[in-house]
């Protein structure tokens, strides 16, 4: 024990020591030689536009896209869609098939041979695909984007929205359609991850509190966890962020205070009313209209496979569209084979609700089965 305690006491004054060292120049430390590791990160890719509010900047390649720590590379061909490095400079107007979604169908984080989308266009290679999707697009912009892409001349023989669940959120948060032109409501910020109504426990306020004043610690502290789950002394749980998040919750928490006071029954017509516009623009120009669902983290925390976000678009198709395409069911399998957060770690990116390379080849593979079928 004499023996021991020396020891202790050692360990205890280096860590004294270390947090004192932190707290006087971990800041500089962490933004001269950690930080500036990523700081070459390229996320300009984006541009403004006064009809669907925003788009992508044309013919542009960079193999430095960042998403957090990670480096992927991301095109768009002459029209500002995403697309393969090789269509850079793809000027043609007559497409199959237009895909459209959120930032799960940009392909966030993936390089585009790796996203759903990506992967689709491949295996369907006698068909052209055009990715018309970006971050933070919801029903409205959808429906000004295609009302101004036909009205260039572009032609499609069919749409496929790939349906986030974050749509209540940017319909009720970040834009409305007025006269087919999108503009930003007044609580536009919540859309940018500046909403603070997190169901944050003690344990993750002070994680942030020590990730903002003790950097330093907090990425030796995070090591340490990431190698004791690793060879198995901890177990893994997703941040609340993840999977308590309110503006992702509305199919099995709907609370009116997430989505700017509007109740579920407003959503919803908000919704529908851009959708039917939408699909009447598509009837209108004989267009075919599917739409996809698929979960986020928190659905398979929290909710069922037959969830509300399966039956509000299922209740849409029935009438408007062609195919109704539920992705629900290949992660809910997951489910009943392993933990949720052995599911969360293999399909999707640590600490986020976007999909992985995994996730992307999961939906990919099963809509190309309904697809075929």
């Amino acid at each position: 024990m004499k023996k021991i305690l020396p020891a202790i006491k050692i360990f205890f004054l280096t860590l004294i020591f270390f947090i004192f060292l932190d707290l006087l120049i971990g800041n500089y430390i962490y933004k001269k030689f950690i930080r500036g590791n990523f700081i070459d990160a390229v996320t300009d890719f984006g541009r403004a536009d006064e009809f669907f509010h925003h788009n992508f900047l044309p013919s542009y390649k960079t193999n430095k896209a960042g998403w957090g720590n990670i480096r992927y590379t991301f095109c768009t061909d002459a029209n500002s869609f995403r697309s393969s490095c090789d269509d850079q400079f793809r000027k043609i107007k007559k497409f199959d098939i237009g895909v459209i979604g959120s930032s799960l169908t940009e392909g966030t984080g993936v390089n585009f041979e790796d996203s759903y989308v990506g992967i689709v266009t491949a295996r369907l290679n006698n068909k052209k695909i055009a990715n018309l999707a970006i971050a933070l697009y919801s029903s409205s912009i959808y429906y000004a984007k295609i009302n101004r892409l036909l009205t260039q001349g572009y032609k499609f023989d069919e749409i496929i929205i790939f349906m986030d669940i974050s749509e209540v959120r940017n319909e009720t948060l970040c834009y409305e359609l007025k006269e087919d032109i999108v503009i930003e409501r007044k609580t536009i910020n919540s859309c940018y991850g500046h909403n603070p109504r997190f169901h944050e426990n003690f344990k993750n306020k002070l994680l942030r509190l020590i990730e903002t004043k003790l950097r330093l610690s907090f990425k030796l502290y995070k090591l340490i966890e990431n190698k004791m789950i690793e060879i198995g002394m901890l177990k893994y749980s997703a941040p609340t962020k993840v999977v308590d998040n309110p503006e992702f919750e509305w199919t099995y928490n709907y609370d009116s205070k997430n989505y700017n006071n509007f109740t579920y029954e407003e959503s919803k017509k908000l919704i529908l009313n851009n959708m039917q516009k939408l699909s009447k623009l598509l009837e209108k120009n004989q267009i075919e209209l599917s739409i996809v669902v698929y979960p986020l983290p928190g659905t398979l925390k929290h909710d069922i496979e037959n969830n509300l976000q399966v039956k509000f678009w299922e209740e849409f198709c029935m009438k408007n569209c062609k195919n109704f395409y539920n992705l629900m069911p290949p992660f809910f399998t997951q489910l009943e084979k392993n933990e949720f957060s052995e599911v969360y770690r293999k399909y999707f990116f640590e600490n986020d609700v976007h999909i992985n390379e995994e996730g992307h080849r999961l939906i990919a593979e099963n809509f190309l089965d309904l697809y075929r079928e």
